[in-house]
């Protein structure tokens, strides 16, 4: 019998993990190789899930290690943002503390009720967000947002009716952008009533 930890999906994962890291240690000096890098990483994102359910691999470890995967990354990303752009280094603190934070509150919610998956909700924000089509959208759209205000620390790309490229679609992310931060915080609030009502629920049990 195949280790979980030699699942494809979670192969997939530790590339994942490594495209970043490359990406990274290059980040401060060609933006492509990050561009590249990381985009490629965000993309396998996909192909792990879909790997999961056509070789009827899906695993505990495996959804921890693909949510942890992109908190990483998010974080990472927003370190090199920090440096690059130091004038905004509270918003992207802010950042990766509601992201690290509302996630891993969600998710531990979701193993304590024992739902075998965190996409399963009931609050009809999170339902709509947790819809796939408008899940692949928003995460697409958000890591986009990132990439566009990475690369236009270096450049702004060709101008697009007098506008640069980069700067148009660092633009049309950001309402997408700040919806998912929405989404973050309400998850992170169903959350906690969630951790709170099950407090209860033992102390009465007891």
């Amino acid at each position: 019998m195949v280790s979980v930890y030699l699942y494809v999906p979670n192969l997939i994962g530790y590339l994942r993990l490594a495209l970043a890291f490359l990406g990274y240690a290059y980040a401060l000096t060609d933006y492509r190789v990050l561009l590249g890098a990381y985009s490629l990483s965000q993309l396998l994102d996909a192909a792990d899930g879909f790997a999961a359910r056509a070789l009827g691999q899906s695993s505990t470890f495996g959804a921890v290690l693909d949510m942890t995967t992109d908190r990483a990354s998010t974080t990472c990303l927003c370190i090199v943002l920090g440096h690059l752009y130091p004038q905004y280094i509270t918003l992207f603190a802010a950042l990766v503390m509601v992201d690290m934070i509302t996630h891993w509150y969600h998710m531990y919610a979701s193993v304590l009720s024992g739902s075998d998956s965190h996409k399963k909700v009931t609050n009809p924000i999170l339902a709509f967000y947790y819809w796939k089509p408008v899940l692949f959208i928003e995460c697409a759209f958000t890591e986009l947002w990132y990439l566009s205000l990475y690369t236009l620390h270096f450049t702004g790309g060709p101008l697009v009716l007098g506008v640069p490229a980069v700067k148009l679609t660092l633009m049309f992310c950001t309402p997408f952008f700040v919806f998912k931060q929405v989404c973050n915080l309400v998850q992170g609030a169903v959350a906690c009533e969630k951790l709170v009502a099950y407090d209860e629920a033992k102390k009465k049990s007891k």
